[in-house]
């Protein structure tokens, strides 16, 4: 493989490492808006449009917040065990130190293809602990959306009416 296209590749594995760690924020999104906005927000509904103006106000609070700050408000609800908190201690400290640190300690090794190779190895295990918490995240959002009878065909439909309104609104 030629030096350029070797770099394309580490950028690749950068980039999906980097969405991985997104799609772990909004998991962690995911818990605070089950277990404290419809908790908080559920035993109170009176009409849709009321719900949909909290409902967006609580998730633009939450989007202005870093992976840390979710970190400490769903500690606070205390929904996790504390293996569960580690690994997403663990998992906020390698999503600062890709965002932060991972070029920057790997300058030297990005010239030379073996160095290119090691820091691929090291994307994919960022990789694979952000899919593993996923894998424990996921189920327990999932678990809280049945609770709310938000079932898979409930879902499916959600999705259908926002991509209909996605189409509508270009």
């Amino acid at each position: 493989m030629d030096t350029s296209e070797h770099c394309k590749e580490v950028y690749a594995y950068f980039g999906l490492a980097m969405y991985r760690a997104q799609c772990v924020e909004q998991s962690i999104v995911q818990l605070l808006i089950f277990f404290d906005f419809f908790i908080k927000n559920v035993p109170t509904f009176s009409t849709r449009d009321t719900w949909e103006e909290g409902f967006d106000r609580f998730d633009k609070e939450l989007s202005e917040k870093t992976m840390g700050q979710l970190i400490k408000l769903i500690r606070k609800l205390d929904i996790l065990d504390k293996d569960i908190e580690d690994i997403l201690s663990t998992v906020l400290k390698k999503r600062n130190w890709l965002a932060h640190s991972f070029f920057v300690e790997h300058a030297l090794d990005f010239i030379s293809e073996n160095g290119r190779n090691d820091m691929i190895k090291e994307l994919n295990n960022s990789i694979a602990l952000f899919n593993s918490i996923e894998d424990i995240l996921n189920p327990i959002s999932h678990n809280a959306a049945l609770k709310y009878g938000l079932t898979e065909e409930v879902l499916n439909e959600i999705e259908r009416e926002m991509h209909d309104s996605a189409k509508t609104n270009r």
